[in-house]
């Protein structure tokens, strides 16, 4: 019943944020969370045959869940007390997140201890634990796919426009790297889709500090691959300063509100980052609108992998309450 009610709760909230731009809650996680409660409502109530072969297949894998899980999580609450180490966050803050990272350790050495000292009652609840756990792991995951694909593919004005790449890695030699190109592409093929009074009206604005061996920042190494590609010079601007997501919207905001006055924003990210964009131009209150790039297949495994878990940081909070609640539901079912 709980994840029906919370599936509600957060589709209104998303609503309302929607509704009101000034509102520092993001849309985003918002339906993030709305669906993932929905999908683990499915998992527990629906008897729809697709759902049910999914839900026994994941008890069926529990015995690889089994040795898998436990260190996700233990790799859960390390990040989140290195996170909030290198954090100016207030005390009140710092002491929640150890109190989440705690609970999340206290768990995991429960587990091996259970692992070790192993019994057939054990067994059970540790594989039950797993099973309704990475359950809720794989509804996040899908729900988060989801919900970055649909920020890619929602509507976009055709008006005056700040177009906003969001930097990423570059090689030693100062060249974008297949991630960075494929934004930087999906931002020129943008930017040739208006016409030419509009195009004439827009402004690039690239962000990255983080330098190559030969000294050239993020910034300026996107502003000569769009050059190259025929951009005029006159129309780029830079931020070579910003060494991650946060600073992107942070550092750039005083030019986009000099330079968006009577332009539209559009951040141009790839688009399994666009929820954790989505979040911080909220966070930060910068109107935007998104456009996703694609990823090259070798390496979208690893980047969705890293960019899930950075979500699962962002949102410690709601998902250490989910966890903590399928603990207690477990324990109740087998014990009472």
């Amino acid at each position: 019943m709980l994840y029906w009610i919370n599936a509600f709760i957060f589709l209104v909230i998303g609503i309302y944020a929607l509704s009101h731009q000034k509102s520092s809650i993001s849309p985003a996680f918002c339906a993030i969370f709305s669906l993932t409660s929905l999908i683990m409502a499915l998992f527990q109530m629906s008897n729809w045959l697709p759902i049910f072969i999914l839900r026994y297949f994941l008890y069926l894998v529990s015995a690889v869940l089994l040795a898998i899980v436990p260190f996700i999580l233990l790799a859960l609450g390390i990040l989140i007390l290195l996170r909030e180490t290198k954090q100016s966050i207030s005390y009140f803050g710092r002491a929640l997140s150890t109190i989440l990272a705690s609970v999340i350790l206290t768990f995991f050495v429960y587990s091996l201890y259970n692992l070790v000292n192993i019994r057939d009652v054990q067994l059970t609840i540790i594989i039950s634990l797993y099973s309704s756990i990475a359950i809720y792991f794989t509804a996040f995951f899908i729900s988060y796919l989801l919900i970055s694909w649909l920020i890619k593919v929602s509507y976009k004005k055709k008006q005056p426009y700040l177009i906003f790449v969001l930097g990423t890695d570059i090689n030693d030699e100062g060249q974008v790297k297949s991630d960075l190109k494929h934004r930087l592409n999906s931002a020129i093929t943008f930017y040739r889709s208006l016409s030419s009074v509009i195009q004439n009206e827009t402004y690039f604005l690239v962000s990255g500090g983080n330098a190559a061996a030969n000294g050239m920042t993020e910034a300026e190494v996107m502003a000569h691959y769009l050059m190259k590609q025929g951009i005029n010079k006159s129309q780029i601007i830079l931020e070579k300063s910003a060494r991650n997501t946060t600073e992107n919207i942070q550092f750039t905001k005083p030019l986009i509100r000099h330079l968006g006055k009577d332009r539209s924003l559009v951040i141009v990210t790839s688009t399994y980052h666009l929820p954790r964009t989505s979040f911080f131009a909220r966070k930060y209150q910068v109107p935007a609108q998104y456009i996703g790039s694609k990823t090259a297949i070798i390496s979208w495994p690893y980047a969705v992998v890293r960019e899930f878990l950075a979500i699962l940081l962002l949102t410690k909070e709601v998902s250490v309450f989910y966890i903590i609640y399928i603990i207690v539901t477990e324990f109740y079912k087998i014990f009472m």
